[in-house]
């Protein structure tokens, strides 16, 4: 069955092959009136195209036809004495067996078009230094032939055969294509191109032809700058288009070698353009996606320390609740034995020993009711978090320490996500402790307001401020971290005092974790 199917596509690529090679040899020699130029312009750009794109088990088939379509123009005379010209397949065929090594190893459209125009600037190289050598035609016409016609053909099949590609795997696969190299709006801009292009040529005199040939530079860059590789392509065959039209209509272009010039000028134009603006939609691709993944990243921290907070105060809470059922409850007992030693009648060392147990479990038992306090402020689940504040300033007692102490609470509503509401608290707590600890303050301000969706807390003290290196002591580093963590930042100004600045967002409730992303 395969060897059916691949006699038959060989049998198939042959006819196609020798339909469109004689059919472009025929344009090429209305176009220049040279035989041999002809052989030399658009049959070359189908050929290369053909063979780098197409498996090797082909290139035979190809090269059988060729050499016979050569073999009958020598025969009727149309190429005169070019029988030189026998050698140009092959010479393509050696680039194209060189492309093809490389060719997979570039994926991108943008950067296999670069290896295209790369292969046809060295095939116009050979074909100039072997067959153009012998040839009537001077060597740069040679050159320049075989390059406009393999700049301005490549590009073009190439674009075609992904399409017919991508067609053939969306059969497949049974789903849309997101970035299809012909679009529907691709061909109709460059139909309406042409159409106004060869409008304004039938109704110009013979004068102003030559705008009308700086004109059509223009859509090439608006191409291009639309669509890309595959505007600047397509829009490079539509210039030429039009140049032909101009040549049969007006007159232009008589000379051979601006004819040629000028084609080449606007297809590189057109397809150096699609490729700029190309690489910089994979540039912009490629950020976007860098954006997102870095957004997904911190939205996934952000979720951790949620979670990580809410761990912590629930663990705070569990030890706390331990503390007061367990170890307050035996040390509660522990003083009621003691004080029952003490009163009965018992050695004077006894009740002694009764006194010392009972002074030991009240230090205990105060000391057990400092660590729940600091595990777990009872206020945060019986006040409001202004009262919360104004009773944590309480226990640093800074009224009697002689210390101007003022909370400037202008939070309303007040938050309500536990997150938000646990982190203020502890970073009032953090900075006041560090500030009745370390900075000799005599007037310290409290402030937490809104502004539109940032709570800002200030916490600032006319104290010694800080010093200049912060790599020890204070806490700021795990306030900063969890602040930055949070979507918020942070501010620190020394002397004369301290004033710390948090702002926080007041959407933490709109984070909902994902119910795989943290497995239980």
């Amino acid at each position: 069955m395969r060897p059916k199917r691949h006699s038959a596509l060989t049998l198939f690529l042959a006819m196609f092959y020798s339909l469109c090679w004689l059919s472009l040899w025929v344009i090429s020699f209305y176009l220049n009136q040279q035989g041999q130029q002809a052989v030399l312009l658009l049959p070359q750009g189908l050929r290369m195209a053909l063979m780098i794109l197409l498996s090797r088990r082909y290139w035979p088939a190809m090269l059988m036809v060729e050499s016979a379509l050569l073999c009958w123009l020598l025969a009727t005379g149309f190429t005169g004495n070019g029988e030189i010209l026998l050698l140009s397949p092959w010479l393509s065929l050696a680039i194209a067996w060189l492309v093809q090594r490389h060719w997979h190893r570039v994926t991108l459209y943008w950067q296999r078009l670069l290896v295209l125009l790369a292969a046809v600037t060295l095939n116009s190289v050979l074909q100039t230094l072997v067959p153009g050598l012998w040839l009537s035609a001077p060597a740069y016409q040679t050159f320049l032939a075989t390059f406009t016609g393999g700049v301005l053909l490549a590009p073009f099949i190439y674009l075609i055969y992904e399409y017919l590609k991508q067609q053939h795997l969306q059969s497949l696969l049974a789903q849309a294509i997101p970035d299809p190299p012909l679009r529907t709006s691709l061909l109709i801009w460059c139909s309406l191109f042409f159409a106004i292009a060869v409008g304004i040529q039938m109704m110009l005199s013979p004068v102003l032809e030559r705008l009308l040939l700086l004109l059509m530079f223009l859509p090439n860059v608006a191409m291009a700058y639309a669509f890309g590789w595959q505007g600047g392509v397509l829009a490079a065959l539509v210039g030429s288009l039009i140049i032909a039209v101009t040549r049969q209509w007006g007159g232009a272009f008589n000379d051979l070698t601006e004819l040629e010039l000028f084609i080449s000028t606007q297809a590189l134009l057109g397809i150096g353009l699609g490729i700029a603006v190309s690489r910089q939609q994979q540039l912009a691709d490629h950020l976007q996606r860098y954006r997102q993944r870095l957004e997904l990243e911190l939205h996934n921290r952000r979720l951790l320390l949620k979670r990580q907070v809410h761990t912590e105060e629930a663990i705070r809470k569990t030890i706390a609740r331990e503390l007061h059922d367990e170890i307050g409850q035996n040390i509660t007992a522990i003083q009621i034995q003691a004080m029952l030693l003490d009163r009965g009648r018992q050695t004077e060392s006894v009740q002694l020993a009764a006194r010392q147990i009972g002074q030991l479990s009240q230090r205990i038992h105060q000391t057990t009711r400092q660590l729940l306090r600091q595990l777990r402020p009872p206020v945060l689940d019986e006040m409001s978090l202004e009262n919360a504040l104004r009773h944590l300033a309480d226990e640093f007692a800074f009224a009697e320490q002689q210390i101007d102490f003022r909370l400037d609470f202008r939070l309303s509503p007040c938050p309500t996500d536990d997150t938000l509401i646990y982190t203020l608290y502890r970073l009032v707590q953090e900075l006041l402790n560090n500030i009745n600890k370390h900075a000799d303050a005599q007037c310290i301000r409290v402030s937490l307001s809104q502004e539109q969706q940032m709570i800002i807390l200030m916490v600032s003290d006319d104290g010694i401020g800080l010093p200049d290196d912060l790599s020890s002591g204070f806490g700021l580093r795990g306030i900063g971290e969890r602040v930055q963590a949070l979507g918020g930042e942070w501010t620190l100004s020394r002397r004369p005092g301290t004033r710390i600045t948090v702002k926080l967002p007041t959407h933490l409730e709109q984070i909902t974790a994902d119910p795989g992303l943290f497995p239980r």
